[in-house]
């Protein structure tokens, strides 16, 4: 039987839990009969967490790579090499049956896999920076469904996207704005210079100016509404950003990975205990019946954010009744609550049915 064709590619810091489970399991595997117990989980406690895996990743003089076999990702393996980039020590190969995607938006183990992004699904661009500011210690995230500023002859004119601005508690604020590919002005604008027309025309005694401003202006992709799937396929598991796994109704990421890697990690133990892949087959399913119907929604108001003049209209009849702008920032933010039907969930739930009826294009 001829050997599995195996190719490489780099791994990267976003790989390290799935180095630090692959290394532990690779070790136990080989030297748990002869070891005793104690000592075996001593030394895997020092030597396999994910300190030292990060570590390893940074060193200068090793590149690390994933191993992908037969069109089944198989593992991971390590390259040393000198200080110009060039093999300089033999191939180090570690091999798993299951591999965690979570390497972010640009995912290059999934598009390895050939698992590519949907074209129908909203994608956005975030840029932030953080000021030192009096608004630092704000009880309140401050969010900003229109970005108006003043143009050269005066006249005010509206900037596409929506902000923010929180307060870390440490002195400064994250102050940032978001553009989605609804919007004309995607992908033809100098997004940090919408950043800084936007906070030149907030009050001035918030702080938000160029001697105030701490750190670079920093800018990253937002996949959104599952814009990546299928979600397992042949040996790889995608959670987080790597699914594109964003709200698009907020631009919110972080809670989304966490909550995908929880049920990517309770499906993982069941298909460990049972020895088979059937609940790993189940996973699309899993994130389709949490997230599906909510992003198929926030999927809509995408177009209409991408509108300035349109969000504009909104959100002048919307301020006009606080009722009515609590209601929205909990659908938004997805704080709606299973176990009760107050205004903001039977109005959600009214907007999903109509949802539910149109039907999802299959994936490209």
């Amino acid at each position: 039987m001829p050997a599995p064709k195996v190719t490489i590619r780099s791994a990267t810091e976003h790989d390290v839990a799935a180095l630090v489970d692959l290394g532990e399991r690779t070790f136990r595997d080989t030297y748990g009969p002869a070891n005793d117990a104690a000592e075996l989980a001593a030394h895997i406690a020092d030597s396999y967490n994910e300190a030292v895996v990060s570590g390893a990743l940074r060193e200068p003089n090793t590149r690390y790579v994933v191993a992908e076999g037969d069109g089944r990702i198989v593992g991971v393996a390590a390259k040393p090499v000198d200080g110009n980039g060039r093999t300089a020590g033999a191939q180090v190969t570690y091999r798993a049956p299951l591999v965690v995607a979570a390497d972010g938006v640009s995912s290059r183990l999934a598009t390895a896999m050939g698992i590519h992004k949907r074209d129908d699904r909203p994608m956005g661009v975030a840029v932030r920076t953080y000021f030192t500011t009096p608004r630092h210690d704000d009880d309140w995230m401050e969010s900003w469904l229109e970005l108006p500023v003043r143009n050269e002859h005066g006249r005010e004119e509206l900037l596409p996207g929506y902000g923010w601005i929180f307060g870390t508690g440490n002195g400064t604020s994250n102050v940032g704005l978001g553009i989605l590919n609804p919007s004309r002005a995607f992908g033809q604008v100098d997004y940090r210079q919408l950043l800084k027309r936007w906070v030149a025309q907030t009050p001035e005694h918030w702080g938000f100016t160029e001697e105030n401003q701490v750190g670079p202006i920093r800018s990253a992709a937002l996949p959104m509404a599952f814009n990546r799937q299928p979600h397992y396929s042949r040996g790889l598991l995608l959670v987080g950003d790597s699914g594109g796994m964003v709200n698009p109704f907020n631009g919110e990421g972080i809670d989304y990975a966490y909550e995908t890697a929880r049920l990517a990690a309770d499906l993982v133990d069941e298909a460990i205990v049972t020895g088979t892949a059937a609940p790993l087959a189940r996973y699309p399913a899993v994130l389709d019946d949490e997230y599906g119907l909510y992003f198929k929604v926030a999927r809509n108001f995408a177009k209409i954010i991408g509108q300035p003049v349109l969000m504009r209209e909104l959100t002048r009849v919307g301020m006009r009744s606080q009722s009515l702008m609590e209601w929205v920032l909990r659908i938004m933010a997805n704080l709606l609550r299973d176990d009760e039907l107050g205004p903001a969930e039977a109005a959600y739930r009214s907007v999903a049915r109509i949802a539910r009826l149109v039907p999802d294009p299959a994936p490209a």
